[in-house]
């Protein structure tokens, strides 16, 4: 009986990890962006997307070695889908969002580019009618040589941020040390609870004879995405509105670019050819998403409500016909 309770239990204690770790990981990470002169959505395109992705990366990659295609790649498309759907969502029910404009002109777009490109590669021209969708290591080198270009523009962003800061007076006396130690437990903490929190769920699922493919897009990736969904909701009860945001853009980027890149360039990734469903799925949902973005530069409730009802819909019509 005790074993059968166990992963419910260890993912009640992933929770706690993660809110905790969430809560240290914004309280150091907004602070280090006020001792650098870097905007608080510098922080979240960085810091805390890469540390919230830190269970996707380690699942997808961990998974393409082992040949585990469904949970590589369906974790990455599900957990893209849950990031905006669920993270977004139920922060806009807590506060109204607003996006900044290279938000909306720069790093969202390029985000819905990337994700065509995963389609694209998806789809698998050169062997049209297959019945496998294949990502193979010459396009997993393609999204690596993206991520390059992604982080070169990142360290241009904290070049102008600083320089648009410039009267901005450093605090010396700011415990930066204290805050670096805040972020790396908290840090921590989110990379511990994620991979607590997937290991018992992919637990729980095969006690319900769930499949590979709907465990990797639907229970594995909303595991994965946890961090980002806890993280996003405390920076927003805190008021971090740019921190919530660009962690859910850069996040949805860095699983793509580096995560997949990364994964298909160790394994090249083959999938039945359906995967390519909740692509297009997955691109919906980021053109939604640039969509409401673009219409009054903000998020609220009803917008919220209307992201969390189409993740609903799509877990129905996953484990319908998935």
């Amino acid at each position: 009986m005790f074993s059968i309770l166990l992963p419910y239990i260890l993912i009640l204690i992933a929770f706690v990890l993660l809110a905790k770790g969430a809560d240290f990981f914004i309280s150091g990470a907004s602070n280090i962006a006020k001792y650098f002169r870097v905007s608080p959505l510098f922080i979240g395109l960085t810091l805390a997307a890469i540390g919230t992705s830190a269970p996707e990366a380690a699942v997808s990659i961990k998974a393409s070695i082992a040949g585990a295609n469904g949970i590589a790649l369906g974790n990455i498309v599900g957990s893209n889908i849950a990031n905006i759907c669920l993270a977004i969502g139920i922060a806009a029910l807590i506060k109204p969002l607003y996006f900044e404009d290279s938000t909306i002109q720069k790093e969202i777009p390029f985000m819905i580019l990337i994700t065509v490109l995963l389609f694209i590669f998806g789809i698998n021209f050169s062997h049209i009618h297959s019945k496998f969708a294949v990502i193979s290591r010459f396009e997993g080198i393609i999204l690596l040589l993206l991520f390059i270009g992604f982080l070169i523009y990142l360290s241009r962003m904290a070049v102008r941020d600083r320089k648009n800061n410039i009267s901005q007076v450093q605090n010396k006396d700011m415990p930066i040390l204290k805050n670096i130690l805040l972020v790396s437990i908290g840090g921590i903490a989110i990379a511990f609870g994620g991979h607590l929190a997937v290991e018992n769920a992919v637990k729980i699922a095969r006690m319900w004879d769930v499949s590979p493919k709907v465990i990797g897009i639907s229970v594995v990736a909303l595991g994965t995405s946890i961090p980002e969904i806890v993280t996003s909701i405390v920076a927003v009860t805190r008021g971090k509105i740019s921190i919530a945001v660009g962690n859910i853009v850069g996040s949805n980027i860095f699983n793509i670019l580096f995560v997949l890149g990364i994964a298909s360039s160790i394994h090249p990734i083959t999938l039945s050819s359906n995967i390519v469903i909740d692509i297009v799925i997955c691109l919906g949902i980021a053109v939604l998403f640039f969509v409401f973005s673009k219409i009054g530069k903000n998020f609220r409730k009803v917008t919220g409500i209307i992201l969390l009802i189409c993740y609903v819909f799509y877990i129905l019509f996953l484990f319908r016909y998935g």
